[in-house]
């Protein structure tokens, strides 16, 4: 816990700032869709650190950061032509300058993590990881004190819906993940990561979540050598331990009723009615003319649909219509720079956060973004690294050769 402590609040200059609006960024106290009390601190946060001349990402990252703001650039192009294409109709959904801004605060706020790291290095590392851990357990211990989850199927905590929660937790899950694989993280606080986000994906009783962090568990295994004596332990103990807290204690039969409540409740959709439309993708098939340009988010009551005046239940399915094949090529493009040159295991570490945004919508969860950030960081450490192995390699080899020389000469003066 003494190292809990000084990788986040007992950290370093602005680090110490971050570690704060990680643990915050669970709790949302105001409506969905406006600004939460984390989003306050960090905007005010990054404004003096720019004003500080410190905003600077570097040369290797500096790709990613430019990739994503093409995409941005581009959306914001598309919904303000919507916008000017239906003034004086009426149109449902959020306005474009709104939706943009989403976009463009989780732009600033993953060049504020690539920024960090370019400043701190590993420190920047341990107290990502750390503070996520940490602000994991605060919601467990807080919910229970304040008895957030007494009611309902599907807990939300301090999120304003479940699904938030879910994608939360799966996306701290991986931010642990990623980054134990660089630095030296205690085993025990790995192993307390996997309960502390696995407890608040059973809380929101998402599907999606639960599976997408099996998908995690079995990366995790693969990357640490999965038929270890220790890894095969702790898959036993680890799956006796969630067996027995599923099916006999209090908390697991409340999981298994409330599992029963959402298929009974997933029930009452119409048969007719296939997954496809569900989600919104219909609007994909029906109006294909779309894919050209983009649709753009926002006046929904345009389409021919089955969910009328929302939007596209899947983050895909939102790149792929509303910002048609210029978007999704810049998109790809942008995800393509942030897993290149990286072992395949880390992929794998990404597709539970991309998978799980193919029924759900979470472009605008800010927790997503700052996941996807750890991967060219990691990246940038691997790179430092094998220079600093090749250096002292160099050296090395240096010395070898200086101490045959010594040898040849000492025999050759004799």
């Amino acid at each position: 816990m003494l190292a809990i402590f000084k990788h986040t609040l007992g950290a370093k200059g602005w680090l110490r700032a971050w570690a704060i609006y990680l643990m915050a960024f669970p709790f949302y106290f105001l409506p969905a869709g406006s600004a939460q009390p984390s989003d306050i601190f960090v905007i005010i946060i990054i404004g003096f650190y720019v004003l500080g001349r410190n905003f600077k990402i570097g040369g290797l990252n500096q790709p990613v950061f430019s990739g994503f703001l093409r995409f941005c650039i581009y959306l914001t192009i598309v919904n303000f032509g919507v916008f000017l294409a239906m003034l004086g109709q009426y149109s449902s959904g959020l306005p474009w300058y709104i939706i943009s801004s989403f976009y463009f605060y989780n732009l600033i706020v993953m060049g504020f993590a690539l920024a960090l790291y370019r400043q701190y290095g590993r420190p920047f590392i341990y107290t990502t990881a750390y503070a996520c851990v940490l602000a994991g357990i605060l919601q467990i211990v807080l919910s229970y004190l304040l008895q957030t989850n007494s009611e309902g199927v599907r807990g939300a905590l301090f999120f304003t819906n479940p699904n938030q929660l879910g994608y939360y937790s799966l996306s701290g899950l991986a931010i642990v993940l990623v980054l134990e694989t660089m630095i030296k993280i205690p085993r025990l606080i790995v192993y307390l990561s996997f309960f502390v986000f696995s407890y608040l994906a059973l809380v929101s009783v998402s599907k999606a979540a639960l599976g997408s962090m099996i998908i995690l568990f079995g990366a995790y295994l693969i990357a640490n050598k999965i038929f270890s004596i220790r890894n095969i332990f702790v898959i036993i103990v680890v799956g006796g331990l969630g067996f027995l807290g599923i099916t006999q204690s209090e908390f697991g039969k409340k999981f298994q009723a409330n599992i029963e409540a959402r298929n009974a409740n997933e029930e009452d959709r119409p048969e007719t009615i296939t997954e496809w439309e569900y989600r919104g993708y219909d609007r994909i098939t029906n109006h294909p003319e779309y894919l050209v340009f983009g649709a753009g988010e926002g006046g929904y009551n345009r389409f021919d649909t089955f969910i009328e005046n929302h939007e596209i239940h899947s983050s895909f399915g939102t790149i792929v219509f509303s910002y048609g094949i210029p978007g999704s090529v810049l998109f790809i493009l942008f995800v393509y720079s942030l897993l290149k040159k990286l072992p395949w295991y880390y992929v794998v570490y990404s597709l539970p956060l991309f998978a799980y945004g193919v029924t759900h919508m979470g472009l605008r969860f800010t927790i997503f973004w700052i996941a996807l950030m750890m991967f060219p960081i990691i990246r940038t450490e691997r790179l430092k690294l094998d220079f600093y192995k090749k250096v002292i390699e160099r050296k090395e080899s240096f010395k070898r050769q200086e101490l045959m020389k010594r040898k040849k000469k000492a025999l050759s003066d004799l």
